[in-house]
C-alpha cells in the first residue's frame, strides 16, 4: 500500500512540474486607443505627448497621467512611467482613492490589443496566454485576481476584484530591451 502512495506521489510531482505556463504572446500586447498604441518595446515619451499632450504628474513625481473615458462612460486614468525617455511602464486603471486630482476625461478610449481587452469587462474575455500571477507588489492595489501574460520584451497584467477587471498594466522586462 505504502508502494502505492509513492508511486501515486511520484506521478503527481511530475505531473505538476512538467505543467508549464501558457505561451507567451507572440507580438507585443499594447494599450491600444486610435491616437496611439503604447508599447513597452518601442514607444518613446515624445510620441505619448506628440499623442496626448502633456501630462499631469500624478500619483507620484516621474509618473505622467492622463484622464480618458471607460467602456461606461465614467473615467480611468493612465498613468505612463519612462526610462531614458522610453516608455517603461503604461497603466489603465480607475481612480480609487479621495486624494486623485479631479481630472475631466478626455473622449479616449483605450484597450489592451490584441484581445480589446478594457477595464469593466469579466475576466473571461482574457485569451490563453494569459495565466494566474503568481504575485505582485502590493503598492498595485487591493486586487483579488491578477492575470499575467508574457511577450517579446514584456508583461501585461489584468488585475481586478469580483470577477471583473480594474486595472491594465504593461512593464518592459529590462533585461531584453537594446539599448538606446
Amino acid at each position: 500500500m505504502q508502494r502505492a502512495v509513492d508511486i501515486l506521489a511520484q506521478i503527481y510531482e511530475r505531473g505538476r512540474s512538467s505543467a508549464a505556463l501558457p505561451p507567451p504572446a507572440e507580438k507585443p500586447i499594447v494599450l491600444f486607443n486610435e491616437e496611439i498604441a503604447l508599447d513597452v518595446t518601442r514607444t518613446t515619451r515624445a510620441d505619448v505627448e506628440r499623442a496626448l499632450g502633456i501630462a499631469f504628474a500624478y500619483p507620484q513625481r516621474g509618473w505622467h497621467t492622463y484622464c480618458v473615458r471607460s467602456g461606461d462612460g465614467g473615467r480611468l486614468f493612465l498613468s505612463c512611467f519612462y526610462s531614458q525617455d522610453r516608455l517603461a511602464s503604461a497603466e489603465l486603471y480607475r481612480p480609487r482613492v479621495e486624494r486623485a486630482p479631479n481630472l475631466a476625461p478626455r473622449d479616449l478610449r483605450f484597450r489592451f490589443v490584441p484581445g480589446e481587452i478594457e477595464v469593466g469587462q469579466p475576466f473571461t474575455v482574457l485569451p490563453e496566454y494569459f495565466a494566474t500571477a503568481s504575485a505582485l507588489p502590493a503598492q498595485l492595489g487591493p486586487y483579488a485576481e491578477m492575470f499575467e501574460a508574457r511577450f517579446p520584451g514584456g508583461a501585461a497584467y489584468a488585475m481586478g476584484n469580483g470577477g471583473t477587471i480594474e486595472r491594465l498594466a504593461l512593464y518592459v522586462l529590462t533585461e531584453s530591451r537594446p539599448a538606446p
